[in-house]
């Protein structure tokens, strides 16, 4: 999926990540519906047929104690308003078949061996084994067969909803997704588009147009007022060269035309030569003696001494080497007679001490034999341009940072994620409480009252010598024990669904408590801090069973931003559990420590999950690296700038693979106070 969103436009990186992410999204959660569906209601199935059974089993005790098997067939007859269930058998105590039922059209020869209590599932049907008892005492088991035609019927409703409402909902994102990306990629993509321009033509009069006051606002604004910049100097550089260019061929035709012109007519040309403000330089080799001619703008530009001509050796020796060796390439040229002329950008650094950018043109005039017979070089001074140029990579850079804050919002998905996992424990709480209210054999509590009201007059006689009055009381008793045990199932789900609320009210305030001090510099405790990324993670190390060790030699207090710290833990943290869960480990363990000495705190996170490849350590902080399948590779690329930035720094450690890994991060006790970018030399 990277490698296939890395050159799309934004606009279709937008609507593909949205769709991708509303889409997995959807069919994850129609998947656990239909799964947890299909499985609640097996359980109601077996439920079902186990009440059946013990209504059956109850009418036929009589029957199956006096032996009486007409009884209990006629009994199992009423089976017949049960249209799921195939066939019954009831098998007396010493395990013989007793009386059977079939469903009208079925024909079975054999029966199952009687067996304990149990059901069990097959492909095409459901079977159940069921005790029957009279005070408490096994006089033999119920054997009931259901078909699963219904199972497969709520399968196919249930999986042709979710294929609608995945459609509907992808169709609904695709539409929202394509008109609300304009807001983005519209005014990033005119941006683009005006710096393709300008880099392909030159064209330094062309200007972005702004859409708003955000990010990409100010950085439009920022974008043209450097345009601005670089076109007022791009101008005065043609100007000064095309000027140059016409006085030097002019000066120069007329040197060829009469080269015994007075002295006054040298004197006017070097008049000119001296009253501009860039360096020329002219030089004659058709005497045995190679004159010279350089106008004061050299040494103001180069720093030289004016007050005697410069050896070709000192100019060299103030010349950048890399620049110098591009100067000799192109000296090759034009001795060889390849070229007549060129030009370069190069630095001197100047005995002052400080560096100064130059446009260095040379253009040479030979005679009829190919030999060189003069020379004329420029300088011009371009040091401000090159700051407008290092003012472009410092909005750049500004484009950089804007990208890298947009996975600041990692955070608020890891917390929406914890919050998501605690709420997926309060629906199976909820539904848990209601499957048992569903199920409670209250009901039956109504049945036995009317049963001991329709022999009130002989209550006592009933209750002990009729055969089913003698077995209300150890139903009674059943019922009591099912009933405490349902009361106590929904007391514990209900506590668990008041901790789990309570849960998400902690971490939603939690973030929002980062959130507004989000810039901020504060004094914050560091075991304050990781304990709160603990927190903001709990739920999903609780759920992929990662124990937590700590381990604090220090409790240091420090001076940061705290949300920068915060977003770089939390991605510690879930990388970690991550690494865990991908090991395949039954003891998965994630460590943090903290340490401290007199300038620094350093925090470290280890675990003992899949570990590092040697090969990886270099570019795991890289933007975009990632081994992690569904990674993006911006977590540990925008924790280790973020770490930069604090004045601190991001490393990690692996003896290899499967062997964990450790990640350090160590950050000042001071506020850091960045750099401002200077000239580069």
């Amino acid at each position: 999926m990277n490698n296939f969103l890395r050159n799309q436009p934004i606009k279709q990186k937008i609507v593909v990540i949205t769709l991708v992410t509303s889409f997995v999204a959807l069919l994850l959660a129609c998947v656990s519906f239909v799964a947890f569906e299909q499985y609640n209601f097996r359980g109601e199935m077996i439920e079902d047929l186990s009440v059946t059974a013990e209504m059956i089993g109850f009418n036929c005790g009589s029957a199956l104690v006096f032996d009486d098997v007409k009884s209990a067939e006629q009994t199992m007859k009423g089976l017949v308003a049960q249209s799921h269930v195939i066939a019954a058998c009831i098998y007396a105590a010493d395990g013989r078949i007793f009386a059977t039922y079939q469903r009208p059209g079925a024909r079975r020869t054999t029966w199952p061996p009687a067996q304990a209590s149990g059901a069990t599932f097959d492909p095409d049907h459901l079977g159940l084994f069921h005790p029957i008892e009279i005070d408490g005492e096994k006089i033999g088991t119920i054997y009931l067969e259901s078909d699963l035609r219904e199972l497969g019927v709520r399968w196919r409703r249930y999986t042709l909803i979710s294929i609608l409402v995945l459609a509907m909902s992808s169709l609904v994102a695709w539409l929202l997704a394509s008109k609300l990306q304009r807001v983005i990629s519209e005014p990033v993509s005119g941006l683009a588009r005006i710096a393709e321009r300008v880099a392909a033509e030159s064209d330094y009069s062309i200007r972005a147009v702004k859409h708003g006051n955000d990010e990409i606002g100010r950085l439009i604004d920022g974008f043209n007022h450097m345009l601005t910049q670089v076109q007022g100097r791009d101008a005065e550089l043609k100007v000064s060269r095309t000027d140059l260019e016409r006085r030097v061929e002019e000066r120069t035709s007329a040197l060829r035309q009469a080269e015994g012109e007075t002295a006054q007519k040298a004197a006017q040309l070097r008049f000119i030569i001296e009253a501009v403000t860039f360096s020329v330089t002219w030089i004659d080799y058709r005497s045995t003696v190679t004159e010279r001619l350089i106008n004061p703008a050299f040494y103001r530009i180069t720093g030289l001494d004016p007050s005697r001509m410069p050896e070709l050796n000192e100019v060299r020796a103030i010349s950048f080497p890399d620049d110098l060796k591009r100067q000799d390439e192109f000296r090759g040229q034009l001795t060889r007679g390849e070229i007549d002329d060129f030009s370069m950008e190069k630095r001197y650094l100047r005995p002052q001490g400080d560096t100064v950018w130059v446009v260095l043109a040379i253009k040479v005039y030979r005679g009829d034999d190919g030999r060189i017979l003069q020379e004329v070089s420029t300088l011009v001074d371009i040091t401000e341009r090159k700051r407008a140029e290092l003012e472009l990579e410092d909005l750049h850079r500004q484009l950089l940072e804007t990208s890298r804050q947009a996975g600041m919002a990692e955070v608020a998905t890891g917390v929406l994620h914890n919050v998501g996992n605690v709420l997926n424990s309060v629906n199976v709480s909820s539904t848990l409480v209601s499957d048992q209210v569903r199920r409670s054999k209250i009901p039956n509590l109504a049945k036995v009252l009317v049963l001991l009201d329709e022999h009130a007059a002989d209550l006592g006689a009933y209750l002990t010598t009729d055969e089913k009055g003698k077995m209300i009381r150890p139903y009674l008793a059943t019922l009591a024990e099912s009933l405490a045990a349902e009361h106590r199932t929904i007391v514990l789900e209900l506590e668990n669904l008041r901790k789990n609320i309570e849960h998400i009210k902690d971490i939603v305030a939690m973030q929002q408590s980062y959130a507004k001090t989000s810039g901020v510099v504060e004094t914050v405790s560091v075991t304050d801090l990781v304990e709160d990324a603990i927190r903001m993670n709990a739920g999903s190390l609780a759920r992929h069973d990662v124990d937590l060790n700590r381990e604090y030699e220090a409790r240091p207090v420090i001076t940061l931003e705290k949300n920068k710290v915060l977003q770089i833990i939390v991605n510690l943290v879930r990388n970690a559990k991550y690494a865990c869960d991908e090991s395949g480990r039954s003891d998965k363990v994630l460590t943090t420590r903290i340490t401290a000495t007199d300038e620094n705190v350093s925090i470290t996170i280890s675990d003992n999950g899949v570990g590092i490849p040697k090969e990886n350590l270099n570019r795991i902080f890289a933007h975009g690296f990632t081994t992690r399948k569904g990674g993006h590779g911006f977590g540990l690329h925008s924790g280790a700038l973020a770490a930069k930035e604090l004045g601190g720094s991001l490393t990690a450690q692996s003896a290899g693979p499967g062997l964990g890994a450790t990640f350090v991060l160590t950050l000042p006790f001071k506020p850091h106070s960045p750099h401002e970018p200077t000239l580069p030399r």
